[in-house]
């Protein structure tokens, strides 16, 4: 890639992008966190407003984000996951628990790849939020070994009430659309972390964990020689292997 100061068209272009990150930063992002801090939610109609507006910040801080990506390293992308959530499981009660290994590889310095893997967290960790009801969510993140090939292993899980039998829609009985549409929602999710890791080459399992909960696990295989850094926050417990019965989707070779 060239370098901005060896090319002024690339440089203009990541000025502007700057500006509009900073423009919808302070202009757009500073409105709607003072609706949310306006509105009590004393009541069910205020909370569901209140969630509605925090899942609009969100997701205009990720796109704020992303702008500014594509010289990020994987740690940094997921640092900003963990800023930008943080906030939105506190307000919901949510014990949020952020298990990141530091991570050395020279292996690990595709961009593209960082952007699929961090979508995938970033969909798990929106569905936890919105629709799985937990106490509890973690994210685990670290490189592994197996038979001498490097692995970069992540894993999103929670203690939820988990899948449906039917991500698809369908009958939604009593509970109306409101529960049909929020299916169908987190179906089109899951659909998404499938192809997102597919399309980098990984390994994608979605399982129901018992009692109760829910694991997204990305077995992602490395190759090259280990050399550069990429920084997280702190050292990992040892990782899991993908559940059985996990709906899993096999790496390209």
């Amino acid at each position: 890639m060239p370098s901005e100061a060896c090319d002024p068209s690339l440089s203009a272009m990541l000025a502007e992008r700057q500006r509009i990150a900073n423009d919808l930063h302070d202009g757009v992002a500073t409105r709607l966190v003072m609706l949310l801090a306006s509105i009590p939610v004393h009541n069910r109609l205020n909370a569901e407003i209140a969630r509605g507006l925090q899942e609009c910040l969100l997701e205009l801080q990720m796109t704020v984000d992303g702008l500014g990506a594509e010289h990020m390293s994987l740690g940094e992308m997921l640092g900003n996951l963990r800023y930008r959530f943080e906030p939105a499981f506190r307000r919901s009660g949510i014990d949020f628990q952020w298990d990141v290994s530091d991570l050395e590889t020279g292996s690990l310095d595709d961009v593209r790849v960082h952007r699929e893997l961090c979508k995938i967290v970033q969909e798990a960790l929106a569905n936890a939020l919105r629709h799985s009801g937990a106490r509890r969510v973690q994210v685990r993140v670290r490189l592994a070994h197996s038979r001498g090939n490097e692995l970069l292993t992540l894993e999103v899980s929670d203690d939820g009430r988990g899948l449906p039998h039917s991500t698809d829609g369908g009958d939604a009985g009593d509970g109306g659309d409101r529960a049909a549409g929020a299916q169908r929602s987190r179906g089109r999710g899951l659909r998404n972390m499938r192809a997102r890791a597919e399309a980098i080459g990984a390994g994608i399992g979605i399982s129901n964990l018992s009692p109760r909960g829910l694991r997204v696990g990305v077995i992602l295989p490395l190759g090259g020689h280990a050399g550069r850094a990429v920084h997280a926050s702190r050292p990992a417990r040892a990782g899991h292997a993908v559940a059985p019965g996990a709906v899993l989707a096999s790496p390209r070779r």
